[in-house]
């Protein structure tokens, strides 16, 4: 009892803020704690929340009005050759209907091979549908006095669902009051402990000391989830349960010929990080091109949507442009940004796609039905 007292404490200095400083009060947390890290979905994402997982994006007809299904079911398809273990939709551009209809079919097309994830929406159906876990984050337009109103926030969500439940760790400014870094570590404490409570998203441009104390205090309860590659072998060297990267653009660091990121993390979780270290100084221009393209858009709440897509065409997947207006941070995909990433794929020994260019526009599945991009009705963020 003595020595699992000591390493909850470890782990959670601010303890005596919630249950007091005595040791009884440790004994029942540390009982607690125990109890939620044998929970059903705890096991369940220390058994499944490994390795790499990606984004899938709609794919549409040429005027944008309607789902090119074989398209995204093409996707779903392009991640199994990945090597990803789980899937998440992400579906901007789509309306409501198309977004329902997206989870259906990828559902349809992953049910038995890969895990299927969302970022929110009509949680009860997603549970229906056979969905595995979603990710939650504080609503920046949010505006909390206290750090009991930001957990009582989270809680309305995770107590409404049976879905196992990612914390997204970025920052939020209303919540710089509770934390320099903007994210809400005394709350994520709290909800570590809850047993659909699975794991944490650490932000592509998060410090290497946000994502340490991160770790420090959250790694016993929850798999860490780390986007940016660079922090990987350091934080799995000292903490347990950094096992998994998912919830981003996943295919930006590797291709289904030359599994890089898929490799890198299996390596890590086996300890070997010698071999990890081999195959990380492979991929670097990979994971320094796309650090440079998405990290400043983050900090910003934009992602480089055109780029995603464009990353996904060239190791194989169906491409297609997105119907998204311009906006500040929401990068136009050009020539010189085409050209860099298809580089920084060869410097990494990564052969691109060998297609017409017009093929991404349309998308593989639509141009090997015929469509040519002249009967695109725009070509959004595309120059």
């Amino acid at each position: 009892m003595m020595e699992q007292f000591r390493r909850v404490f470890v782990n959670r200095r601010h303890f005596g803020h919630h249950v007091g400083a005595g040791v009884f009060g440790a004994a029942i947390l540390s009982r607690y704690t125990r109890a939620a890290s044998r929970s059903e979905k705890k096991e369940w994402a220390h058994d499944q929340l490994k390795g790499l997982g990606c984004l899938i994006f709609p794919s549409f007809t040429p005027d944008f009005a309607d789902l090119d299904e074989e398209a995204i079911r093409q996707d779903v398809r392009h991640a199994m050759r990945q090597g990803f273990t789980s899937c998440t939709v992400s579906a901007n551009g789509a309306n409501a209907a198309q977004t329902r209809r997206m989870w259906e079919l990828i559902r349809q097309e992953a049910a038995g091979k890969i895990g299927m994830g969302a970022l929110g929406g009509d949680l009860p159906y997603l549970e229906k549908l056979g969905c595995s876990y979603t990710m939650i984050s504080y609503p920046r337009s949010a505006s909390a006095q206290t750090e009991e109103e930001v957990y009582g926030q989270f809680r309305k969500i995770i107590d409404s669902t049976s879905l196992a439940v990612v914390l997204y760790g970025s920052p939020v400014a209303s919540l710089r009051r509770f934390h320099p870094s903007g994210i809400p570590l005394n709350v994520f404490d709290r909800l570590a402990d809850l047993p659909n409570v699975v794991g944490i998203k650490l932000t592509h441009p998060m410090s290497a000391a946000t994502a340490y104390e991160i770790c420090e205090r959250l790694s016993d309860r929850l798999i860490m989830g780390p986007c940016n590659f660079d922090h990987i072998p350091i934080l799995a060297k000292s903490y347990k349960n950094v096992q998994w990267s998912g919830l981003w653009i996943t295919d930006a660091l590797q291709s289904p010929e030359k599994p890089y990121a898929v490799e890198m993390m299996d390596l890590v979780t086996k300890q070997r990080f010698a071999d990890a270290m081999k195959v990380y100084w492979q991929m670097q221009p990979l994971i320094q091109g796309i650090y440079d393209l998405q990290a400043p858009l983050l900090l910003h709440e934009s992602h480089p949507w055109a780029h995603m897509k464009y990353f996904q065409w060239v190791t194989g997947g169906n491409g297609g442009l997105l119907p998204l207006k311009p906006a500040p941070y929401l990068p136009v995909l050009d020539r010189s940004g085409r050209e860099l990433i298809k580089d920084n794929f060869q410097k990494a020994g990564i052969t691109p796609v060998d297609a017409p260019e017009e093929e991404f526009l349309v998308g593989k599945a639509a141009y090997a039905r015929g469509i040519r991009a002249s009967q695109l009705s725009s070509k959004p963020l595309y120059s």
